[in-house]
């Protein structure tokens, strides 16, 4: 990803935002699930001995993509059952953690009736399997895994489809870690997946350059760029126009093509308008140019063209601004024809 071209790695960064890698790590208070951050992790996530000492929801990376977010225990003084559901709506996750240390508790149930109806994956996970034993030795430890899944099926089977079945783990003896780790790279998996299919898709490609040319918008459509239109500073326009973009003349000459330059787009904008008398009439095109560049809404532009024109008059400024613009629009799409070449390269 460092190698690429700054072009293909906005692009990458932009369809990644598209696609939601965050997991979220919830369940019982002192269930261990900042431990399991740990295991899973190897990042240092608060662990206390006080009774569930995480009180924001904080965010650590899993391997190279995946983010893991320890949320607070479920059922605490801080956060009732529908303040949860608050929470969990604010972060909108997609995919739970659901950590168990002890038997299924009401506020545990009214959560997760609220993400299966959410539609939000839930994966049950009873962690410090170490101290899952019976006292009177009657039962061993895989009879009290049946029971506790026989619990969690007759408890949910009504609004939950998927597989009722627990993830047992203990990070103290580091039993089932690489079972969950394997289950969670099996659903970022998926999700690569879709990246791949979505760098692939003209959909996303498109609307990467729109978004592009409406962040250059904010840049172009202000006083000190219309100052450098006036002023001629054709070159510092054109600066700005490519280091947006992220393109220099060995992306062009890389396509066989020549770098465009602002004074040729204002040369023709004159020549093609000399015949031209009334001005005023020249604005409709040239909001619909500006607009259609920039994807923005015309009335933005309109202002923005009666402010340049208010002072310096319509017919000195007219070439200067559709040559400016067609000279943005030509990088645009210069800019497009580099990203297409180098995404055949990767």
């Amino acid at each position: 990803m460092a190698d690429q071209h700054p072009l293909v790695e906005d692009f990458f960064e932009y369809v990644k935002s598209s696609i939601d890698y965050r997991i979220a790590v919830i369940g019982q208070v002192d269930a261990g699930k900042s431990a399991l951050i740990n295991a899973l992790t190897g990042e240092n996530s608060h662990i206390s001995t006080a009774t569930d000492a995480t009180r924001d929801v904080v965010s650590y990376p899993y391997k190279d993509r995946g983010q893991l977010l320890d949320f607070p225990g479920v059922g605490t003084t801080e956060f009732s059952p529908k303040q949860y559901k608050q929470l969990l709506k604010k972060y909108k996750v997609k995919h739970v953690l659901y950590v168990f240390s002890s038997k299924i508790r009401d506020a545990d149930e009214k959560v997760i009736k609220f993400l299966s109806k959410q539609k939000i994956k839930v994966t049950f996970i009873y962690s410090k399997l170490d101290t899952l034993v019976d006292v009177t030795g009657k039962y061993d430890q895989s009879l009290l895994k049946q029971e506790k899944n026989t619990e969690l099926h007759v408890t949910f089977k009504k609004v939950i489809t998927d597989s009722l079945k627990y993830h047992f783990i203990s990070v103290k003896d580091d039993q089932g870690i690489e079972e969950l780790r394997a289950s969670i790279d099996n659903y970022l998996d998926k999700k690569d997946e879709t990246f791949q299919k979505r760098i692939n898709s003209s959909k996303y490609f498109n609307r990467f350059l729109s978004k592009r040319s409406n962040a250059l918008a904010a840049k172009l459509l202000t006083p000190g760029f219309k100052d450098l239109i006036l002023s001629r500073e054709f070159k510092t326009i054109e600066q700005k126009t490519r280091n947006h973009f992220h393109i220099d003349e060995e992306d062009a000459e890389r396509l066989g093509q020549q770098m465009p330059h602002v004074i040729d787009f204002v040369n023709k904008a004159k020549e093609s308008n000399k015949a031209e008398g009334n001005y005023k009439k020249m604005i409709g095109p040239l909001t619909t140019l500006i607009s259609t560049v920039l994807k923005v809404r015309k009335l933005n532009v309109i202002t923005f063209i009666l402010s340049t024109f208010g002072e310096a008059g319509i017919r000195a400024v007219y070439p200067r601004l559709r040559g400016v613009f067609e000279y943005v629009r030509a990088v645009s799409d210069l800019a497009s024809d580099v990203l297409e070449a180098r995404l055949k390269e990767v």
